[in-house]
């Protein structure tokens, strides 16, 4: 019970906060010594069903204005609210190299995973957060309202998801707010467009551990750490998209930057030299 409890709301802080889910959860699993078997497919597909459920109620509004525009956009009929509508065509076009990294290339990203290239990719992640603010601080021309978003940046905030979704170390809601950075979006509007994007990959990633599952045969988890793990992961992902959202009003990606930079040095320094530093699964 108090790993499933740790594990999920792991997973809820992990998830959105740009620090990378997957890489805290491989770590944590390591040092609880928790296999990669059927139990944990199972527990997997309930942390994502937990996370999707708390996106939904934090964007529960502009989904709902997107639905309405997309029903005035199917009868041809004119906008109600702009943003809504602008965002139908990005968030198709960003949801499609997600989509496709997941089918063709996650597998083979996952049997090379090891805390070495987590940590490489930390690193990555950490120069690419400087990179893009310190470029959004240089910048001389306004931010760009949410109502302007267009195909283009969807394809490039959804190709750094795809990026983030197969290196653990990258940080899937990291890489997609610095993209938005880089196009040129305040930081709570590229914050919130990439929640929005996320719900289809966390829905599809849940829908795929389904489907992997029924083709195992093997044990399955109680169901009250089931619960436990999925509100956990719930509560704890809605506190921590409000908590983030309110953050980035007046704060930078800079802080997450450092805390990925240190850790990935960490992790690199413990493959390195072993003895030094004890790592879990090396």
């Amino acid at each position: 019970m108090l790993q499933a409890v740790i594990l999920g709301a792991l997973q809820g802080l992990t998830e959105f906060v740009p620090v990378s889910s997957t890489a805290h959860l491989f770590l944590a699993q390591a040092l609880m010594g928790i296999r990669n078997d059927d139990i944990a497919l199972s527990f997997d597909i309930v942390l994502h069903l937990g996370t999707a459920a708390a996106l939904m109620v934090s964007t529960r509004r502009e989904l709902l204005r997107m639905l309405e525009e997309t029903w005035l956009f199917v009868r041809r009929e004119p906008a109600r609210d702009a943003t809504a509508r602008a965002l139908l065509l990005p968030l198709v076009v960003g949801t499609i190299p997600g989509v496709l990294a997941g089918l063709f290339l996650l597998k083979k990203f996952e049997a090379r995973r090891s805390v070495a290239l987590i940590g490489a990719s930390m690193l990555v992640a950490c120069v690419y957060f400087f990179l893009a603010e310190g470029l959004s601080d240089r910048r001389r021309t306004p931010d760009r309202p949410l109502a302007d978003i267009d195909a283009a940046d969807g394809f490039w905030i959804g190709l750094a998801q795809a990026a983030a979704g197969l290196l653990a170390g990258f940080s899937r809601s990291g890489f997609t707010i610095a993209t938005g950075r880089l196009r040129r979006f305040a930081r709570p509007d590229a914050a919130r467009f990439s929640f929005l994007l996320a719900l289809p990959i966390i829905l599809g990633a849940g829908a795929k551990a389904l489907l992997d599952l029924r083709k195992a045969a093997g044990p399955s988890m109680p169901g009250v750490e089931l619960w436990a793990g999925f509100a956990a992961a719930a509560v704890v992902g809605y506190a921590s998209i409000e908590g983030l959202l309110r953050f980035l009003r007046n704060h930078s990606l800079r802080p997450f930057a450092v805390y990925l930079g240190l850790l990935g040095l960490v992790l690199l320094l413990g493959t390195a030299f072993p003895g030094a530093i004890a790592l879990p699964g090396r």
